[in-house]
């Protein structure tokens, strides 16, 4: 003969007290909304995004297009005299589908391209792509 159980009976106030228990630990704490751009938080000091270029340093090498998972690194010709950059290629980069791995920078032979703290990149254009010369320029010089 087989033995059925009965289930637990549940108190239905149980469930209710905890839910109460648990917004009551919230009402009194400090909300964590930042009312940005007005307050900014501190960035930690690890904290990369954009992509910043040195023209004079750079070489040509491709070697940032060819490790750039996403492929948003594309070389770009451009007519700029460096003895350095004999065939005058220069990085160009797709912020719309960068991830900032820092892959680019940490094979940079030079160390001409490298990320900076600079993060509000936002543009009016329908086009996230940086030209070597705005690569080069701070992100409040670059045209939006």
């Amino acid at each position: 003969m087989i033995e059925v159980k009965e289930p637990k009976r549940r108190i239905p106030l149980i469930g209710t007290i905890r839910g109460l228990g648990t917004v009551g630990k919230y009402v009194f704490k400090k909300p964590v909304t930042v009312q940005y751009p007005e307050e900014r938080q501190v960035l930690p000091d690890r904290f990369r995004f954009r992509i910043f270029l040195n023209l004079d340093e750079c070489v040509g090498c491709t070697l940032c297009e060819q490790v750039c998972p996403n492929q948003s690194i594309s070389m770009q010709k451009v007519e700029r005299e460096n003895p350095r950059n004999k065939r005058k290629i220069y990085p160009d980069v797709n912020f719309g589908t960068c991830t900032v791995c820092r892959n680019c920078q940490e094979i940079c032979p030079t160390e001409a391209i490298y990320l900076t703290k600079e993060f509000e990149t936002s543009r009016t254009r329908n086009s996230f792509t940086y030209s070597p010369e705005e690569l080069a320029m701070k992100e409040n010089e670059v045209i939006k």
